[in-house]
């Protein structure tokens, strides 16, 4: 259909009527009908009218029922029906707006203010289908962003260890990971070096897709430089992950991309009970006879920062029995409960040493579900990877 010309719908049983208005609407395309049925076979065939004009006192079925039935035919939902009828007192006007109308002019025409408010209720219409049309686009472009974005999900599952490779060369472990959006900015990294066993858990900067991208770029360098370099190190392992970022985005203090991630990493020597530990922001939680040690990670980006200086390598030894938790910052920051507010790093800590008595599977149970509780149907805050090890 040409916007330029729209198609108007004249229903009047009167041929003086019709003539009429057919010769003051004469720069529209024009359609006419002599009665409701008419009307309503008319509206529902092609081409379908952008405007219907509808007097009400006509033999058969009367504009009123005929406006009604027009609203009620899912193709005629949204033309607009002006009554243009000789019942000018105020019950018949309110009955015509209670059918559908969405105006009311009465007979003898006022000829300009006829053309005007013809030419306001098109402009309208034009406007409320061009708003459809753009709706329809953004919506099929979002569905294909959307499902592009999932398919992204799967290559990002699949970049992760595998678990039944974490079966196999760790100790008894959960992980409870649970992205804010389809994709994560959150992720870990599982790999054994000699006979040392490195578990890294990592938060990019960013969630969602900025974030997606960041930590497969993270997995990529970890599995150079801890798969196939065999570095075991954790300290080693960031000062590499570092430099590598640093100089892969070009950064430097006046550089407007400063994007890297948070990152623990520790190397567990199951043969002499020790491990070691260094961190970027992100610190590890070692729970030991039922206290709570902090091993506090460097306050220092994977990317460029203020400070520049080699890590800090952590060495203690550990006994049969001990959880380790690595987390990101997302499960803390979470807002929810009667307050609405944080649940910080104060309240995990408690759970952790709650739940480290529990079986480690059932640990995932009680930290999802306290998770869940706390956000009370409320939007995710940001990505949460929690992992726990029992030493």
């Amino acid at each position: 259909m040409a916007y330029s010309e729209p198609l108007i719908l004249l229903v009047d049983d009167s041929q003086v009527s019709i003539d009429f208005l057919k010769d003051i609407l004469r720069n529209y395309r024009l359609l006419t009908a002599k009665d409701g049925m008419e009307a309503l076979r008319l509206a529902g065939s092609e081409p379908r009218p952008d405007l219907i004009l509808l007097d009400v006192v006509m033999p058969g079925i009367d504009g009123y029922e005929t406006c009604r039935r027009l609203k009620q035919m899912p193709n005629c939902a949204g033309v607009p029906i002006i009554f243009l009828t000789a019942q000018t007192g105020a019950e018949h006007i309110i009955k015509g707006f209670e059918a559908g109308a969405v105006d009311y002019i009465p007979k003898p025409y006022n000829i300009p203010e006829l053309l005007a408010r013809v030419k306001n209720q098109l402009t309208l219409k034009l406007a409320r289908d061009q708003n459809i049309n753009l709706m329809q686009k953004i919506e099929s472009i979002n569905r294909q962003i959307v499902a592009g974005i999932r398919y992204a999900r799967k290559i990002q599952k699949a970049s992760l260890p595998q678990q039944a490779y974490m079966e196999k060369i760790l100790p008894e472990h959960f992980i409870f990971f649970q992205p804010k959006e389809i994709v994560s900015g959150d992720f870990y990294w599982v790999g054994k070096v000699g006979e040392h066993l490195v578990v890294i858990v990592a938060d990019s900067t960013g969630h969602g897709v900025p974030g997606a991208f960041m930590s497969m770029y993270g997995l990529a360098l970890l599995n150079q430089i801890v798969g196939a370099q065999q570095i075991s190190c954790p300290a080693t392992i960031l000062d590499n992950l570092r430099e590598q970022v640093i100089a892969s985005f070009n950064q430097t203090q006046l550089s407007e991309i400063k994007d890297g991630m948070d990152i623990s990493v520790v190397s567990i020597h199951p043969k002499s009970k020790t491990l070691q530990f260094a961190g970027a922001f992100n610190p590890m939680y070692l729970i030991s006879d039922s206290e709570l040690k902090v091993i506090s990670a460097d306050s220092m980006p994977i990317s460029i920062g203020v400070k520049d200086r080699p890590y800090k390598n952590n060495v203690l030894s550990y006994k049969a029995g001990e959880c380790l938790y690595l987390v990101t910052d997302g499960f803390a920051s979470q807002f929810g409960g009667i307050f609405d507010k944080k649940i910080k790093s104060s309240g995990l800590k408690k759970l952790m040493l709650e739940y480290s008595q529990l079986p480690i599977r059932e640990q995932k149970d009680a930290f999802a579900s306290y998770f869940e509780e706390w956000k009370a149907g409320g939007e995710q805050t940001d990505d949460v990877l929690l992992m726990g090890l029992r030493l």
